[in-house]
């Protein structure tokens, strides 16, 4: 899991960044991500996090939706989770950093993914 990891944005524009391609441990998970600290400006900045699954056959770095999950901010927490079902073989995140206004210094966040917690389909 990625722990710590700090993510820059230099400029006005929105960056992206994805983690490594992991294999799924279940059929399902709940994924959830701590932003640690965050200098986005006084308004406007904001962090995007997509869960992406696909099979190892399967071409290109992003799975085509309905195979993608998106996470929800819990409350003013700096918690987001993720509820995911029927994932294929392969996981990874993709995280984008929009910068706000009002601050001349780089902007960026600091996260960290918490171990996910995998559970199979009831049968």
């Amino acid at each position: 899991m990625n722990i710590g990891t700090q993510l820059m944005v230099i400029g006005s524009g929105a960056k992206t960044y994805y983690t490594p391609w992991f294999p799924k441990g279940a059929d399902n998970a709940h994924f959830t991500c701590e932003i640690i600290h965050q200098n986005l400006g006084t308004s406007g900045g904001t962090v995007t996090i997509t869960v992406y699954n696909k099979n190892r056959e399967d071409a290109g770095i992003e799975s085509q939706s309905p195979f993608t999950f998106s996470f929800s901010q819990l409350g003013t927490t700096g918690f987001y989770e993720a509820a995911c079902a029927n994932l294929k073989q392969l996981v990874r995140f993709k995280i984008t950093v929009t910068p706000g206004t009002g601050t001349s210094d780089p902007q960026g966040v600091c996260y960290r993914f918490l171990p996910p917690t995998w559970y199979d389909k009831a049968v």
